[in-house]
């Protein structure tokens, strides 16, 4: 007979620290959960678990007892242990001793332990014995006589067994640091009792705890083995059946505060051997972060590759032994570190083990080590399986823990830990303020641990961890593990290492675009985005496409208002062949004229294309006549002149102007190591120079709002007709684009304003939309309307209302928070791939916004309020300066 918990034992405490998973705690009433796992609740409460393990030829029968120490009054500490040992030492029917021979002479073996939350009785043995098994322990449990010179003796033993543990330093300092942990939780009491407690204990009191306690509805029979549900069932309603139900309220336990700041304690013994121990609050059994914490555990206590081992043995020779466990009970636990050590390196043992600890909150673990531990922690859970009592505890414990026994998805939430998750975990519990620490040392040696000590290590290893930052890792970084480096020659490059898909993209973004053409070169960076990717100097068209085509890669330009350049996505197996193309495409392109004549006739057609699109057409002309001049004015695709006439050697020459080393910002995102990526990039981009660099002083000045309204129409012998009402807008680095953003999703959507005001309530338009384009220097705001002819002005005025509506009126908080929500979620879903997060980090460092924008972002986003959307729309909705254009039919 045993206790369970016993200090540091992380044998002892598999079932808690190894297996938990949080699961729900509404079952159903069917008796089978799962196949060959059976549940039934009996009419007085008490619950029956089957698991059938068909051919495994023996069986356990195991009884639960929600009666553990935190459920004993402060008078009646250790007496649930007390019960554990005397429950086997006679019963009305057989002696001391007679219990245990039944099960043993049946070549079976039979035992009790208690922990905090339950006592368990156990008899495991031949499955056709099963029915014998239940038998027994039935009888100890309601037929137990409790003898007085047994129950004297006993007392007797247990007192032995208090003073043996007090003999014990891993035990005394185990207990004391559950002392100095908890200030009010039971958790801090040991199970077995005290002196004082145990000597008062007489078998009345033992009637009176077990009258409490030991009832149906506290009791879980669980059966695991070579058997059937039915006659099992028959057998447990036949000898627990007749128990009547009690309803009884919940224990009402103490709620353990919130720890502020440090504990320490020190102790001194009779002993030759020092010893340390610290802890940490976690949270309990069937919080979601568990499963990240037992990984975490074995990242850094569990063996000899583990890191407190491997560093503080292995490397510092700091201590002899060290090992962690994560103690998760039914309410808040521990992390705790233990070690045996030298006392007079307690101190430089303990800074040592925190800048471990500390170093998970600010440095990814490499994913061979991560993978490494999750494939041993699954190795650990199933090879407990292997027995039908380890089948069984696993069980009990998750139904007493959880009120599920299925322990199913436990193996799927430890491999689906990542770095991000360990990372996020231990900021979240690893903090010098809720340290708790102590050490046991040889008395006289004048050794202690105190507050001063404990302070300075605390601070010391959460700046030694925090040094470990690669320096190149991006602060508060929206995406995480972005690392920044600037080569020699000027290039930003920009690495985020995600591992959890084997992909790769890659962005190289200049600026350039519509801002570097003017009217007579408008549509040469559409051109180049076409011709760049076909072909370089030393490969052709169709050579260059089976090379990327044989990686099932991708390499494409873009072309946009600010920027242009590359965007390229490969498998990770491929990125540096990939990589290696990128650059001799950027590099070396070929401007091949032949390529150029194939190109051009294509531009030429988009721009037909255009034509016959009343929206781009209608969207053309809204930027011509609204930017004046300025670059935002002209055609993305380009104008006809110009692609008409335009050379290779003309492209060639207005590329080689705009992509220079030093504009470059490269960015790569997926399954890569940073550091890799680094040398791959300077071994590839590092001897590229801006010798042949033409500054680009070229300055737009913003254009004006119109004077008064500019009204434009085009005539199209069509059916409908498309009508923009747009005004001057917020600059991408404007704090009133936040509010902007969410005037127009108010607007926009099938449940925004325009939609349901003009199109479900008066049937005005088909189309409806609003629309922020935000510029550098510049942008615009406005609607779009898709109508017919006949309902042209009365959509117009329909639209101007709604306008209005939002300069005068304040939006509702429902309105409000929903356009936030809408603006939020897309923005985050916007960033699930690789190329989007690598174009995000791009265009972020263009911008000089920062890699720490996204946070920014959604935390304007989410700040904005009903007040700042009507200043906004009364800043930019101008009724007297504004354009209208209308396409289509009269």
């Amino acid at each position: 007979m045993n206790i369970k918990y016993t200090p540091f034992n992380s044998i002892l405490l598999w079932a808690l620290a190894l297996l938990t998973v949080l699961m729900t705690t509404n079952i159903a009433d069917a008796e089978t959960l799962k196949p060959y796992l059976h549940k039934k609740t009996l009419d007085n409460g008490l619950t029956l678990l089957l698991k059938d393990v068909p051919g495994s030829k023996v069986a356990t029968v195991q009884v639960w007892v929600k009666a553990g120490s935190i459920y004993e009054e402060p008078h009646e500490a250790g007496i649930t242990h007390l019960i554990e040992h005397m429950i086997f030492k006679g019963t009305e029917t057989l002696g001391p001793g007679e219990l245990a021979g039944v099960i043993e002479e049946n070549g079976g073996r039979i035992n009790a332990y208690t922990s905090y939350e339950y006592t368990v009785y156990h008899a495991t043995l031949s499955a056709r014995h099963w029915a014998t098994a239940m038998d027994v322990l039935t009888d100890a449990l309601l037929h137990s006589v409790f003898d007085e010179e047994e129950l004297e003796r006993e007392k007797l033993v247990i007192l032995e067994e208090i003073r043996m543990r007090n003999d014990r330093p891993a035990i005394k300092l185990y207990e004391q640091l559950m002392d100095t942990a908890y200030k009010k939780h039971s958790y801090r009491l040991p199970i077995i009792g005290t002196v004082e407690s145990v000597s008062s204990f007489s078998r009345d009191d033992i009637k009176n705890y077990m009258a409490k306690h030991y009832r149906p509805d506290n009791f879980a029979v669980v059966v695991v083995g070579d058997l059937r549900f039915k006659p099992v069932l028959a057998q447990v309603e036949k000898l627990f059946g007749a128990m009547p139900r009690e309803e009884m309220a919940e224990a009402d336990l103490p709620v353990e505060p919130v720890q502020n700041s440090a504990r320490v304690f020190s102790l001194e013994d009779d002993i030759k051997q020092s010893h340390m121990a610290l802890a940490f609050p976690i949270p309990s059994f069937s919080d979601d972060d568990t499963p990240v914490i037992d990984v975490i555990s074995d990242i850094l206590g569990k063996g000899e590759t583990s890191r407190l081992y491997n560093q503080l043995r292995n490397e510092k020779g700091l201590v002899y032994k060290i090992h962690t466990s994560a103690f998760t009970p039914k309410y808040s636990g521990l992390f705790e570190v233990s070690a045996s050590l030298d006392g007079k390196k307690i101190a430089a043992a303990l800074e040592a083990a925190l800048e471990e600890i500390f170093k998970l909150k600010y440095v990814l673990v490499e994913d061979d080590e991560l993978e490494r531990v999750k494939v041993n922690l699954e190795s650990d859970f199933i090879f407990n399986l292997e027995r039908v009592e380890g089948q069984a505890r696993i069980l009990g414990s998750f139904e007493f823990l959880t009120g599920d026994p299925r322990e199913d998805e436990y193996l799927e939430k430890v491999r689906a830990v990542s770095r991000e998750d360990i990372q996020r975990v231990a900021q979240r519990y690893f903090s010098g303020r809720k340290i708790t620490a102590g050490a046991l040392a040889p008395k006289g040696n004048g050794l202690t641990l105190d507050h001063k000590v404990v302070t300075e290590a605390v601070k010391r290893a959460e700046q030694s961890a925090k040094d470990q930052i690669p320096s190149s890792l991006a602060d508060n970084s929206y995406l995480s593990n972005v690392h920044r480096f600037v080569l020699d020659n000027g290039i930003r490059l920009l690495v985020r290492e995600d591992k959890q898909v084997p992909t790769v993209a890659i962005r190289a973004v200049f600026p350039g675009g519509l801002k570097g053409e003017t009217s007579a070169s408008n549509g040469a960076f559409a051109f180049i985005s076409d011709i760049l990717p076909k072909g370089t100097e030393e490969l052709g068209s169709r050579e260059l496409a089976l090379k990327i085509a044989d990686m099932a890669g991708d390499i494409s330009g873009f072309n946009g208002k600010n920027t242009f350049g590359l965007k390229a996505g490969f498998l990770a197996k491929y990125f540096q062949p990939g990589l290696k193309l990128v650059r001799d495409v950027m590099l070396q392109p070929a401007f091949d004229p032949e390529e150029v004549e194939k190109i051009r006739p294509e531009r030429l057609n988009q721009l037909k294309m255009l034509e016959d699109s009343l929206p781009s057409l209608s969207f053309r002309e809204f930027n011509r006549i609204l930017f004046q001049g300025h670059p935002y004015g002209l055609d993305t695709h380009g104008s006809e002149e110009v692609l008409k006439q335009i050379s290779a050697a003309e492209l060639k020459r207005i590329y080689k102007q705009a992509a220079h080393p030093s504009r470059l910002v490269l960015t790569v995102a997926g399954h890569v190591k940073a550091e890799e990526v680094l040398e791959e990039v300077k071994a590839l981009f590092g001897s590229w120079d801006d010798a042949d660099l033409v500054e680009q002083n070229e300055e737009f000045l913003p254009p004006e709002a119109p004077a008064t309204p500019n009204i434009f129409k085009i005539v199209k012998d069509k059916e409908q007709t498309h009508i923009i009402i747009g005004f001057m807008g917020a600059s991408i680095d404007s704090h009133d684009r936040f509010a902007l953003e969410v005037l127009e999703t108010i607007l926009s959507g099938q449940s925004g304003r325009l939609f349901r005001e003009l199109r479900d309530k008066q049937s005005l338009a088909y189309s409806l939309s609003s629309f922020a384009m935000l510029g550098i220097d510049t942008g615009s705001f406005g609607i779009y309307i898709g109508t017919s002819p006949d309902k042209k002005e009365d959509a117009i005025q329909g639209a101007w209302q709604e306008l209005y509506k939002l300069r005068q009126s304040p939006v509702s908080k429902e309105e409000l928070e929903k356009a936030k929500n809408v603006i939020i979620g897309h923005y985050e879903l916007g960033l699930q791939t690789h190329g989007s997060q690598a174009m995000e980090m791009a265009l972020t460092e263009t911008y000089n916004l920062g890699q720490d924008f996204g946070n920014r972002y959604i935390h304007e986003i989410s700040q904005v309020t009903a007040a700042d959307v009507t200043e906004a729309a009364q800043k930019y909705i101008q009724s007297g300066h504004y354009v209208l254009v209308t396409v289509g039919a009269e």
